[in-house]
């Protein structure tokens, strides 16, 4: 599970983000703070994976705080959270390493991609090995709707986050698309006669690639789960895989 802080002094949107955060699955928040220095205090103790950051917040900026993140050499991914579409704050924020932009108002649907490419990115930086044309173009070119793949099954391989095999990925990918609509873990995991655990990672692999959508399916009673659909016109992501 990824842990999150979000950093926004706009209670509203914090609770919007909270909301579409949990939606998505797969999340801690660990933090919700209005300001710099109550997000200092808590980097202090713990570290997340993801900081989704306002970049104009009272008292120090979010991008006065990134310059001392990076000075301070302390890696963290930042998603970037603005109402204003000043270049000027863009182009300083690219150059310090943010990996994506959220415009307010943003839909779930734009912030869903958002966390798809941080999935890839921090796939990419604690779980692959080796880096090549392939495996970067899928993290820089994300957007570009072009396939970044080739059909030399080392390339492939190398593609795939450590623990996330060619073979079990082709059996994961087949009993998707026998699936009806909606699906979830468990579904997929009786398919293929693998554990729920082990299931939930290649689907949220997929998931990061853009292939599989999520929902939350509510019921009467329990917690609501996490079901997942299939993209069709995302095809080509994994047509190297089966």
């Amino acid at each position: 599970m990824y842990k999150a802080i979000i950093v926004e002094n706009d209670p509203m949107v914090a609770m919007i983000i909270q909301q579409f955060i949990e939606r998505y699955g797969g999340f801690q928040v660990i933090a919700s703070v209005r300001n710099i220095n109550a997000l200092r205090g808590i980097l202090e103790k713990n570290v997340p994976d993801l900081i989704l950051l306002d970049a104009h917040l009272p008292g120090e900026t979010g991008i006065e705080f990134l310059q001392d993140l990076r000075q301070d050499q302390i890696s963290v991914a930042i998603i970037i959270i603005t109402a204003l579409h000043d270049i000027g704050t863009i182009k300083k924020a690219l150059e310090l390493g943010v990996i994506d932009f959220l415009i307010k108002p943003f839909t779930y649907e734009r912030f869903e991609m958002a966390i798809n490419h941080f999935i890839q990115y921090h796939s990419f930086t604690t779980d692959v090995e080796r880096a090549n044309q392939e495996t970067l173009d899928q993290i820089i070119i994300r957007n570009s709707g072009m396939p970044s793949f080739n059909s030399d099954e080392r390339d492939i391989a190398s593609v795939l986050p450590k623990g996330v095999s060619k073979i079990t990925l082709k059996r994961i990918l087949k009993a998707t698309m026998e699936q009806n609509y909606y699906f979830s873990t468990e579904d997929i995991a009786k398919e293929v006669k693998l554990s729920r655990i082990s299931t939930k990672k290649y689907l949220q692999f997929l998931h990061s690639l853009g292939y599989l959508k999520t929902e939350m399916k509510y019921s009467a009673v329990g917690r609501p789960t996490t079901v997942f659909r299939l993209v069709p016109e995302k095809e080509y992501l994994v047509a190297p895989f089966k």
